[in-house]
């Protein structure tokens, strides 16, 4: 058995403790059983909860990692229940969405705060510890959406890189309706956990980026403000999707001193791989 505790609260689980409303609490998504057992949250099963591992996940729409631990502490309240928590690893995201059948989760369960007992053994799920695997790379696509023809590009490589076991971000998949396009830009170019952003570049965005025009001249600015002090960073990968006539690639202005990835040539994926994974930004180099 194992502890499921699911919260819509993008930092639930950031510190020791947790306040959950009761009724939340082993009343959804449980079997008969176990809502038999231990909804009543006596004090024999409250001990028995207790000496349980635990899994403490978020939302679906947080998009964030799940953490393995073990609940320390239960404290019976009129509204709500304190659980006191200790983490002792965690379970990357992309996993996490993918042990649906293993953790027997009901379709809407991961849209629902609430706090359940899975008939689970904790060594069917440990092969998706984060410290028994390494973490795919996670990177953020900026591109133009003109011509037509340039968005059905950028899908194909997202679709290989995919395949490649890199997660890609971006806006087509990612940004919901109802959100702000321009926080969501900004989050993802600013991101930490974010390994490295591909700039696409094609003749559309680099006269967008140096006219500052639209949704790309927006992202331009802030790219601009994260590398303009760092002339050695690899974060930032610029990606020539698209050359002229004689061969020259179309960089904007503030991308033409740095070294670029360029997929129009035979190797330019495998370059670009190689980026992605090792860190380091071997591309064709500048336009001189």
């Amino acid at each position: 058995m194992l502890n499921l505790l699911v919260s819509a609260k993008s930092d639930m689980w950031e510190s020791n403790s947790a306040l959950f409303p009761r009724e939340r609490c082993l009343t959804e998504y449980i079997s008969k059983e176990f809502y038999s057992r231990f909804s009543g949250l006596g004090e024999k099963e409250i001990k028995k909860l207790k000496s349980i591992p635990a899994i403490f996940a978020y939302e679906s729409f947080n998009s964030k990692d799940a953490y393995i631990g073990k609940i320390t502490g239960i404290s019976v309240r009129e509204q709500n229940v304190k659980i006191d928590y200790a983490i002792d690893d965690r379970i990357f995201y992309n996993d996490f969405i993918n042990l649906e059948a293993q953790l027997d989760l009901g379709g809407w369960e991961l849209n629902r705060t609430h706090w359940t007992v899975k008939n689970v053994k904790i060594d069917e799920i440990k092969p998706y510890f984060s410290s028994n695997r390494k973490p795919k790379p996670k990177i953020f696509i900026s591109y133009c959406w003109s011509p037509p023809e340039n968005q059905k590009k950028v899908f194909d490589l997202i679709k290989k890189l995919n395949v490649d076991g890199i997660s890609v971000i971006y806006d087509k998949k990612d940004l919901k309706a109802g959100q702000d396009k321009n926080y969501f830009m900004e989050q993802a170019l600013t991101n930490n956990e974010i390994d490295r952003i591909l700039v696409i570049c094609n003749r559309d965005y680099a006269k967008k980026a140096d006219a500052r025009e639209g949704g790309v001249g927006y992202e331009s600015e802030i790219i601009i403000s994260q590398i303009a002090s760092e002339p050695l960073q690899v974060k930032f990968i610029p990606v020539v999707m698209e050359t002229g006539k004689n061969g020259k690639p179309f960089l904007p202005v503030f991308l033409k001193s740095r070294l670029y990835i360029d997929l129009t040539k035979e190797n330019g994926y495998v370059d670009l791989l190689s980026a992605i994974q090792s860190g380091d930004n071997e591309g064709k180099g500048s336009d001189d």
